[in-house]
């Protein structure tokens, strides 16, 4: 009887090795926030906009950047931030494909129709690319973009 017992904990304890939670990290997507500051804010009259975290192989010209998240926002005042989910295998997205070590440049950009008037253009808060390209390091937790 003893060494059944001894069988069966010696089993159980085999078969729940590969089980998740058993010590072994399951991988999660991970959140980057980046604050977005600026000038004076009294041109919001639509507080709902979008942003969108762009990826793009460094050593590759004229190629479309991936896309890897889009967020819903609502700003009534500047400055403010937006969460943006990276997915774990988000490398393995990019098109055309990386390889192992290859670089990759990160942006974000801006959808806002902030003034209400029904299209989006120079007269809404727009991404200040005079002062800074709004790309991003997705290993940092927070960064930081300019508007105008």
């Amino acid at each position: 009887m003893k060494s059944f017992v001894l069988f069966s904990l010696g089993a159980l304890l085999f078969a729940s090795c590969g089980l998740k939670g058993s010590g072994e990290a399951e991988k999660q997507p991970s959140l980057m926030t980046v604050e977005f500051k600026g000038e004076a804010d009294s041109g919001i009259t639509n507080p709902k906009g979008k942003m969108k975290l762009f990826a793009v192989p460094e050593n590759v010209a004229d190629v479309e950047a991936t896309l890897l998240d889009e967020v819903d926002f609502e700003a009534a005042t500047i400055p403010f931030s937006v969460e943006f989910n990276i997915p774990v295998d988000h490398t393995s997205l990019i098109k055309p494909a990386i390889n192992e070590g290859d670089k990759v440049k990160y942006y974000v950009a801006m959808d806002w129709d902030s003034n209400g008037d029904g299209k989006v253009d120079s007269t809404d808060v727009l991404i200040d690319f005079d002062r800074q390209f709004p790309n991003v390091d997705v290993t940092q937790l927070h960064q930081e973009v300019f508007l105008k």
